[in-house]
């Protein structure tokens, strides 16, 4: 869960959400406003086909579209991370469930944040870091072909619409902590999503030049800026929307219309 920065003291639920992005951290390896308030895919935002091209954007899962934190209270009786004695016990348990990542909720305003994304004329990659266990890389996929495929964007500059988008698995959480390829293969094209799994702390790894990253965890901002790429600390989708127009990623779009 996202570790905020301010410059006033933090709440407590933002304290606990802190704890818990600390916790995964470990775990892992180290453009004005639109003129509606509310995320909506249909007032939120379009793409500047002139503009956004030339960008590459790879969105986390885990605090950003993922609840993970529900995920636990559900196998520890409501029980958040934070409120878990143990840490390790909490990783063997998730280690030990069901589909534990395959079957975790949204987060609260994901979706909103996927339809806008969805629709950028180069079509996101999702970038996830995994834990040990072989199976969450499988069940992070499964979650992704299950929520994300949709339908193909209509109306944008990179294609036309109609049909699923397809979602493409590749693996890059080689031996030893490796980025390296395991299995699958990129494939750079309109309305596929390619899923890469991979070890947290190579993340930056997929940095470049206009190479977008959002992520809940802002201890990996340094070594993705360093690489080249562009870090939008995530902490709610209105947030992270705004910065991504600030910045020109995506244009504000007036309609408002449902």
């Amino acid at each position: 869960m996202p570790k905020r920065s301010s410059s006033t003291s933090p709440s407590s639920a933002q304290y606990k959400k802190a704890k818990t992005q600390r916790s995964l951290s470990a775990f892992f390896g180290g453009a004005p406003e639109c003129p509606s308030d509310e995320v909506t895919p249909a007032s939120s935002a379009s793409v500047s086909a002139s503009s956004s091209s030339e960008y590459k954007i790879f969105c986390d899962l885990d605090g950003v579209l993922v609840d993970f934190e529900a995920g636990v209270k559900r196998i520890f009786g409501g029980r958040s991370p934070d409120d878990l004695p143990n840490q390790s016990a909490m990783w063997a348990a998730i280690g030990r469930a069901d589909r534990f990542y395959a079957t975790l909720p949204w987060t609260e305003d994901g979706k909103a944040l996927w339809d806008v994304l969805r629709d950028h004329p180069t079509t996101p990659s999702i970038l996830t870091g995994v834990p040990r266990s072989m199976k969450s890389r499988s069940e992070k996929f499964a979650w992704c072909v299950r929520e994300l495929a949709g339908k193909k964007p209509t109306g944008t500059a990179g294609g036309g619409g109609g049909g699923d988008l397809e979602i493409n698995h590749v693996d890059m959480a080689g031996k030893k902590s490796a980025h390296e390829l395991v299995a699958g293969k990129r494939k750079e094209k309109f309305g596929v999503v390619n899923v890469i799994t991979c070890w947290s702390k190579n993340k930056y790894r997929e940095s470049g030049r206009n190479h977008i990253l959002i992520d809940d965890r802002l201890s990996l901002r340094e070594a993705w800026e360093e690489g080249g790429g562009i870090f939008i600390h995530h902490t709610n989708s209105k947030l992270t929307l705004e910065s991504l127009r600030d910045k020109g990623i995506l244009n504000c779009k007036s309609n408002t219309s449902n």
